[in-house]
C-alpha cells in the first residue's frame, strides 16, 4: 500500500459561527469547511483531516494544526494556502502548509498546548463573540496566588466535564497566570494536555476568587476534591482561544500566534 505524503496545515479561526472544530451531522464545523476546501483543490473526495484537538462551540483558535495525506501526484506548496483562503469563509484563515514525516500526528505528536481567556470590563460591539464581559473588578493578585496551585502534574478531575471518556485525568500544567490588559484581564495557561472544559472551569473558579467569594487556597481544595461540583461555574466559551501548540519538529518561534 502506498504511503501518501503527509502535511501539517496551520490555521486560525473564529469559533462563533461553528459548533466547534469536530465534524457534526447537522451543524457547521471548522473541520467540515477545511475538508470541503481540500477535497476540491486536491480532487480527493475521500480526504479527511486530523486536528490537534477538539474545541467546543464558540471557542476560537489563533493557532491550530491539522494533518492530512495528499495524493502523491499533487504538488503541495504555498499555492495551496492561497487557494484554500480563497475558498474558505472569512472566519477561517490558513497560515501555512508544512511537509512532515509520515509518522507525524497533529494530535499525538504535540508536546504542549496553550490557551488564553479574555475578559473585558465593558461591552464592546466588535468583541461580542470574542470576549467575556464582566463588570466587577477582579483581584489579579489573589487569582495569581490561586494559579500557583495549578502548576505541576496532578489529577484535574475537578475541572473536567462530567462524562468525559479519557484514560487519565492527569495533566502537567507548566504555567498559569493572569495579567491586566487594556480594558480587562487575560488568563494564560500551558500544559502537556487539557481535559474537556478544563480551562473554562479553571477560569470560573479564578473569577470566584477574584471577586472575593473565595480565598486563593480554595484552588488547592478544589483540585484535591476530584469532584467537578467543587469548582466554579464554567466561564462562557466566547472568551477562550487555543493559542499555542508545540511540536518537536516545528521550531517553537514559529508557533507563537498574534494575540486575539
Amino acid at each position: 500500500m502506498e504511503i501518501l505524503p503527509r502535511y501539517f496545515l496551520q490555521l486560525a479561526y473564529d469559533g462563533a459561527p461553528y459548533r466547534g472544530w469536530q465534524r457534526q451531522l447537522a451543524a457547521p464545523s471548522v473541520q467540515e469547511e477545511v475538508e470541503r476546501a481540500l477535497r476540491t483543490i486536491l480532487h480527493k473526495p475521500d480526504l479527511f483531516v486530523v486536528g490537534c484537538g477538539r474545541t467546543d462551540t464558540g471557542v476560537h483558535a489563533t493557532d491550530y494544526y491539522l494533518h492530512f495525506d495528499a495524493p502523491s501526484e499533487h504538488i503541495v506548496d504555498d499555492r495551496l494556502v492561497y487557494s484554500m483562503n480563497s475558498m474558505l469563509p472569512d472566519s477561517i484563515a490558513v497560515k501555512r502548509v508544512i511537509p512532515v514525516g509520515d509518522d507525524a500526528h497533529a494530535r499525538f505528536s504535540a508536546t504542549e498546548r496553550g490557551y488564553t481567556y479574555l475578559i473585558l470590563h465593558r461591552k464592546d460591539a466588535f468583541m461580542a463573540d470574542r470576549a467575556h464581559v464582566l463588570h466587577p473588578k477582579l483581584d489579579v493578585v489573589a487569582m495569581n496566588q490561586a494559579c500557583k496551585y495549578l502548576i505541576g502534574k496532578q489529577d484535574f478531575t475537578s475541572f473536567c466535564k462530567a462524562g468525559s471518556d479519557v484514560k487519565t485525568m492527569l495533566c502537567d500544567v507548566r504555567s498559569a497566570y493572569w495579567e491586566t490588559v487594556p480594558g480587562g484581564y487575560r488568563f494564560r495557561i500551558r500544559a502537556d494536555r487539557f481535559l474537556r472544559n478544563m480551562v473554562r472551569a479553571i477560569v470560573g473558579t479564578c473569577i470566584r476568587i477574584g471577586r472575593g467569594q473565595a480565598l486563593p487556597d480554595t484552588m488547592a481544595r478544589v483540585i484535591a476534591a476530584h469532584d467537578r461540583s467543587a469548582a466554579g461555574k464554567s466561564a462562557p466559551a466566547r472568551g477562550l482561544y487555543l493559542e499555542h501548540i508545540l511540536y518537536p519538529f516545528i521550531p517553537a518561534a514559529n508557533t507563537e500566534p498574534l494575540d486575539p
